[in-house]
């Protein structure tokens, strides 16, 4: 490599060459070890983009970066060789610049090239601080764990095929990074530098830390993330060491980086159903709950790991204790275990339960559910009016009336107080 060649060459990402040529995929297997995939419940159209040729020339590759909704990912080298660096969930490398929205605390990176990264910073790293490191040779696989930081360099030129997956093992963490919020996709990609010192201090005083489950320091770098600081920076160098030291400090007496740890960031005031969608989500929110849902259909031996899964992307547990006290109220069956999930696509949470069907009106907020609420309930009358034999087959519950929330205490106002309100 030479440091007079600045030009960037070009790296090829076909995710349609299975598409294009389909006679590729005759030679196209994925490894054993990996063929566990959730995605697999949607159909071609809706699950997300998954498998890649890559071509590039040397001196070509990819940057500093998180595999999208911290999937899982697998390389398999067929011609060339790649030189690979991998750094664990949260341990940023040196030279990767974090900046946090401090409206939201939604997280976004600018790295160099992996090339410029080999030259100007591989060389200022100590021991200690440098990443796991290997390089692929033709017929050899790489594993990328989900939320792993990793660089690719081309020694060569290449040809690759590479594939994401969701398995149980990161399935968790793929529903998590999905929920509404930036906090925790930012913890689970920069590590602490996506706290402030509120948070900071506030899991000092009120995390319990287990030592045993410590596994690295790396947050006493924060200050060279980004560029070394020039001397118009050096009055600013202390509060960036001080809050480095704060970092590492909490970093040192241990915390288990796991999904426990990462929930504590959700924003509990956000909700699937009612807050906007990340538009660096993998896929919609119809998707989303297409996906769930067939998931709880196709493989009851994991419900158990979806219901988490569910808790966390979609506030399934306190959708369900909403539909027990409707039920509760209204002398209705209780859900059984294979009815505890909302069905379906739409954007309010739907259950369907023996013979009964209860939908709860969320989407968007309260003016937004009055008025899809008020839309199916004008189709009702209508049916009443023309004394159409359909009003026969209007659930009960809907027929009956709203119910709201008064006072700690569900009422229901009857459709002649509805049928004032309209008029």
């Amino acid at each position: 490599m030479e440091r007079g060649r600045t030009r960037l060459p070009l790296y090829i990402f076909d995710e349609k060459f299975g598409e294009s040529a389909p006679g590729l995929l005759e030679d196209y297997n994925v490894p054993q070890i990996f063929q566990e995939d959730f995605f697999d419940v949607l159909d071609r159209d809706s699950r997300p983009p998954l498998r890649w040729l890559i071509i590039g020339p040397e001196r070509s590759g990819a940057s500093w970066h998180v595999d999208p909704a911290l999937t899982s990912a697998w390389n398999t080298l067929l011609c060339g060789s790649k030189r690979w660096a991998l750094y664990p969930p949260g341990r940023v490398p040196l030279g990767v610049t974090v900046h946090v929205n401090d409206e939201d605390g939604d997280v976004n990176i600018d790295t160099l090239s992996s090339s410029q990264w080999w030259l100007d910073y591989y060389p200022l790293l100590a021991d200690e601080d440098k990443p796991i490191e290997c390089t692929q040779l033709p017929g050899e696989k790489i594993f990328v764990p989900s939320g792993w930081w990793h660089c690719v360099l081309n020694l060569e030129a290449t040809v690759a095929v590479t594939q994401n997956f969701v398995n149980s093992r990161n399935f968790e963490c793929v529903c998590l990074d999905m929920a509404p919020g930036y906090q925790h996709k930012g913890v689970r990609r920069v590590g602490l530098l996506a706290l402030d010192g509120g948070c900071l201090e506030n899991m000092e005083k009120n995390m319990s830390c287990d030592k045993d489950n410590f596994n690295y320091s790396d947050l006493t770098r924060k200050e060279k993330r980004v560029k070394f600081p020039s001397s118009q920076d050096s009055e600013n160098h202390e509060g960036i060491a001080n809050g480095a030291s704060k970092r590492y400090n909490l970093w040192k007496h241990g915390f288990s980086y796991d999904i426990s740890f990462l929930a504590m960031f959700l924003d509990r005031e956000k909700d699937h159903y009612t807050s906007p969608w990340s538009l660096g989500n993998c896929i919609g929110p119809r998707e989303m709950r297409e996906w769930l849902a067939k998931l709880w259909v196709r493989k009851p031996g994991m419900r158990e790991l979806i219901w988490k899964g569910a808790c966390l992307e979609m506030n399934a547990d306190k959708w369900l204790e909403c539909l027990v006290k409707i039920c509760s109220f209204h002398n209705l069956p209780f859900p059984n275990d294979d009815e505890k999930l909302p069905v379906g696509t739409g954007s309010n949470p739907v259950y369907v339960m023996d013979e009964y069907v209860v939908k709860i009106f969320v989407e968007e907020g309260l003016e937004s559910s009055i008025h899809g609420l008020g839309t199916e309930l004008e189709f009702y009358n209508t049916l009443c009016e023309v004394n159409s034999p359909l009003k026969n087959h209007i659930p009960i519950v809907l027929a009956s009336g709203i119910l709201h929330l008064e006072n700690g205490t569900y009422k229901i106002d009857s459709w002649v107080l509805r049928k004032t309100a309209i008029g």
